[in-house]
């Protein structure tokens, strides 16, 4: 006992030396905690791991999993329900810090509704300040602000049952405090500057921790700047001089101010001032292995010396830059030695860790910027060897950056999409749960839930439609492909929604719960299906039988269909791009079975060819040439796109598949020579 009380004092004791950085985060010293393990049991122990596997997250993901996954399943196992919702919120982490943005989204939206179900008001604001984070890194930063403003901050504001304030105050002074940044991003920074102030008001009157402090003295120094008060950010940085040297962070960070106030003197003709803070910002930072504030002070150095025509300074500036970047490159980090990353040294850092997307990214830009320089100025000296050598590194260096930034853009855009899904699944679930309940009320009241459902399948598609708008032609392969899924047809269902509210008014319950269920779990396979490049081959055919059953009660006494399922084929386990046979049974129904007079039949069959699932759509309808001419002759200018855009599909997947997918239509004829139906054949690797 005593044992672990001496631990526990460590824990807390390693907490308090290093509270000056990620003071915005929850973390944990690592090798203390991995001593108190092998003690602890039960709940105890699953805090310990799940505490683990924060503090891991931001610098080995492989680790953090390992712990989070063994807490997830001990508090699965004696049910306790709280560990499971942490252990979500640290996957979240893990995810972030990964730089997977909706993946992250999807664990702490787990994590939330399980709070939200325990009732625990301050970790549901907790969660949706992750959420808005995760945007704000993801530049969805308006989705970010609206997110802090509606549900963080009246989330910590709100009452408990006992009447007490969810949050403390530093909960929503941060939570202001974190909003500033993303409010000088979309040009507001006279708001920020005003919460930056009056944070540093409450700071002083509470004491809080004095490298917190000097942070914001220059969050409030550069919001002069962009608001045009400059001798009001000049005397700013001087206040934060003026701060006591208490750490290695402030002594960092009074550098980095120095090298940020020289850029100013740059601007504002005070040439002097400015070369004497970058070389005191360089000369400090690059031997105490600050590499990031180093090269960007000695890059700027180097801008300062070729603007005034000082062509050697700048070579020598610019190539201490390019060994600073090359370092970084490196080390894959902004710091030569790991122990300066548990230190504040340029501001962001008091908030939380660099991920490592952003770092990457962050070190290639700069690689770029100081190898055109250096070219650009071995070109001007007729020095063809290093021109050369400099402009290839900026070659390559530019090569790895656009690929950089079409993966995060291609994130950005996903993490939106599937902001939105996740939105219209939680509207779905709901819309489904308030269904049941509206059986036993009144007929109108189910025919409000009806239209609320018809309106989320319009904003759906809606949604959907602005997703295909995205495209261009830097997106990456899985973007151009998601262009051309979920062509529903939408009267298909508007027409099913008419169904059930037809078995309601005809008091036919067991007939409208069959179809609404079938209806529901079509919609959701939509949606599922819309968001990933293959589905297993068991989904694919569920979801064609739900197809055609709702057709068929649309339709009633119009056709019959078969699903035949050829059984050397593991359904579980092969895959295949979701939706390619839906447009074409469509068709089959609305083109070749309603203009046949009689009844119908469809054939769907799938079977295996060597390594290929043979896919075949077969009617008795009119045929296409006949279906053409009624079309023709009722709508002149109807254009059928269904094969079209499957053909256009088909190519888009056949760029990167090595087995090609291959489409035949053809036109079935009878002895005679007439047009008997149409057999669609599309083979698929699997």
């Amino acid at each position: 006992m005593k044992y672990k009380l001496i631990i526990v004092a460590m824990v807390f004791l390693l907490q308090t030396v290093n509270a000056r950085i990620f003071i915005y985060i929850e973390w944990y010293p690592v090798d203390s905690l991995l001593l108190v393990l092998p003690t602890q049991q039960g709940i105890e122990r699953i805090q310990t791991l799940n505490r683990l596997a924060l503090s891991l997250s931001f610098e080995d993901a492989e680790k953090s999993t390992y712990f989070a996954d063994q807490a997830m399943s001990m508090a699965k196992r004696i049910n306790y329900t709280e560990g499971i919702a942490v252990a979500y919120s640290y996957y979240g982490f893990i995810q972030f810090y990964e730089g997977n943005y909706p993946e992250a989204l999807n664990f702490f939206y787990e994590a939330l509704h399980i709070y939200e179900e325990l009732g625990n008001l301050r970790k549901v604001a907790a969660m949706y300040m992750e959420i808005a984070a995760t945007h704000f890194w993801a530049n969805n930063i308006e989705k970010a602000i609206e997110i802090a403003e509606n549900k963080v901050i009246p989330g910590y504001r709100a009452k408990d049952k006992a009447g007490n304030t969810v949050g403390g105050f530093q909960d929503t002074i941060r939570t202001f405090s974190t909003l500033g940044l993303p409010y000088r991003m979309t040009g507001r920074s006279d708001t920020a500057l005003r919460i930056y102030q009056r944070y540093m008001d409450a700071g002083r009157v509470h004491g809080f921790d004095l490298t917190d402090l000097l942070v914001h003295e220059a969050v409030v120094a550069a919001c002069y700047y962009e608001t045009g008060n400059v001798d009001s950010a000049v005397y700013q940085y001087w206040k934060a001089f003026a701060y006591p040297e208490v750490n290695q962070s402030v002594l960092a960070l009074k550098h980095e101010y120095m090298r940020r106030l020289a850029s100013i003197y740059t601007v504002h003709g005070d040439p002097d001032s400015a070369l004497y803070y970058y070389r005191q910002a360089y000369q400090w930072l690059e031997p105490h292995g600050f590499l990031y504030s180093a090269l960007m002070a000695a890059w700027e150095l180097g801008e300062f010396y070729a603007k005034r025509g000082k062509r050697l300074e700048a070579e020598k500036s610019w190539l201490e830059a390019a060994k600073l970047v090359e370092e970084m490159i490196g080390k894959s980090s902004f710091y030569r030695y790991d122990s300066l990353k548990y230190m504040v040294s340029h501001g962001t850092e008091l908030f939380q860790p660099y991920t490592k997307k952003y770092v990457k990214e962050t070190t290639y830009r700069f690689a770029t910027r100081v190898y055109w320089d250096l070219h650009r100025y071995y070109l001007e000296k007729d020095d063809l060897r290093p021109a050369m050598h400099y402009l290839q590194a900026y070659t390559a260096a530019k090569d790895t950056l656009d690929r950089l930034t079409r993966n995060r853009e291609a994130v950005e855009i996903q993490t939106r999409f599937e902001t939105t899904r996740k939105d219209a699944e939680i509207l779905v679930l709901n819309q489904a749960n308030e269904l049941k309940e509206l059986r036993l009320m009144r007929f109108t009241w189910f025919i409000g839930g009806l239209s609320g459902l018809a309106i989320l399948i319009v904003f759906i598609a809606v949604m959907l439609h602005r997703q295909n708008q995205l495209k261009n032609s830097r997106q990456t392969l899985l973007l151009q492909q998601r262009l051309f899924r979920t062509q529903m047809n939408p009267h298909f269902l508007f027409n099913s929604l008419a169904s059930i509210q037809n078995f309601i008014i005809k008091e036919k319950p067991s007939l409208a719960s069959d179809y609404l269920g079938r209806f529901s779990k079509l919609v959701r396979q939509i949606l599922n299906s819309s968001a990933v490049e293959y589905v297993p081959l068991e989904e694919e055919i569920s979801s064609i039988e739900n197809y055609l059953a709702l057709q068929k009660v649309r339709y009633r006494d119009m056709f019959d269909y078969t699903v035949e399922m050829d059984e050397e084929i593991d359904t579980e386990t092969a895959r295949i791009p979701p939706m390619l046979a839906q447009p074409f049974i469509e068709n089959a129904i609305e083109h070749g079975i309603l203009h046949k007079g009689s009844y119908g039949r469809i054939q769907i069959r799938i079977r295996r060819s060597g390594d290929r699932a043979i896919f075949e759509v077969e009617d008795d309808g009119v045929g296409r040439e006949k279906a053409q001419e009624i079309l023709h002759k009722h709508d002149k200018d109807h254009k059928s796109m269904a094969t079209a855009i499957t053909r256009e599909r088909i190519a888009i997947l056949n760029r990167k598949l090595k087995r090609k997918i291959t489409l035949e239509i053809i036109d079935l004829k009878d002895e005679q020579g007439e047009a008997k139906g149409t057999r669609v054949v599309f083979g698929v690797p699997v």
